[in-house]
């Protein structure tokens, strides 16, 4: 049976309901983290919005609306906690990937993360979580700095076997690891196969003469080569 037009009034104004209460919820700094990501994800959900429009109508990019509503799949548990801490937004991305155990490491080093040496809070709270789960080929890839990044970048270019495009993004991932951002999985991918074409063209080798043995045995030993 189809849509009379009373139906299907009703099921716009209901779409047009949820996107003014998502927007209120964002928008209204009195609520808790927890509070938003129940109340934004409910009215997400049960009405059936899309993703590129609610992000429009609140004024925010698809990834940061994307990456807050996936943190609703979390635990309740973890969410309080996640609410308690009121992390900053630089890291919805780390607490929504990572397993509990994971995400609890993270939290506490949240209150730690002045000390961090590393280039960035969010770096610094990425280390402690990778620590919980073990370091895999893409986590080792992802602990290369920025200005090692930046390093290979320019060691690179000297090699006329290295295309134009793979020194685009080289410096691209290094200044966006500069800034604090962390890396995507499909940026993290790119970067893994570049470095491959690196240790193909001999660009990065054991031994090196270049003086920078240390760099390219941790990224060799980073792509497992």
């Amino acid at each position: 049976m189809g849509f009379t037009t009373n139906r299907i009034n009703e099921v716009a104004m209901n779409k047009f309901e949820a996107l003014e209460l998502i927007k209120e919820a964002w928008e209204n700094d009195n609520l808790s983290l927890e509070e938003k990501i129940n109340m934004i994800s409910e009215s997400f959900y049960s009405v059936g919005l899309d993703l590129a429009s609610t992000a429009n109508y609140i004024k925010v990019t698809p990834a940061e609306l994307d990456v807050f509503l996936s943190l609703s799949n979390l635990d309740e548990e973890i969410i309080r906690e996640i609410s308690k801490a009121n992390p900053p937004k630089s890291i919805w991305l780390l607490l929504a990937s990572g397993n509990d155990e994971e995400i609890k490491k993270a939290l506490e080093a949240l209150s730690t993360a002045s000390k961090a040496s590393s280039e960035s809070v969010c770096e610094f709270i990425y280390q402690q979580m990778v620590e919980v789960a073990g370091k895999t080929p893409e986590q080792l890839i992802a602990q290369l700095t920025g200005n090692e990044l930046f390093d290979l970048a320019k060691k690179a270019k000297n090699f006329t076997s290295v295309s134009q495009n793979s020194l685009k993004y080289l410096n691209s991932f290094a200044g966006q690891k500069k800034s604090g951002r962390v890396l995507s999985e499909k940026q993290i991918a790119t970067l893994k196969n570049i470095l491959n074409d690196l240790a193909n063209n001999k660009v990065i080798q054991r031994n090196s003469i270049d003086g920078d043995c240390e760099l390219c045995d941790k990224v060799l030993d980073a792509i497992g080569r």
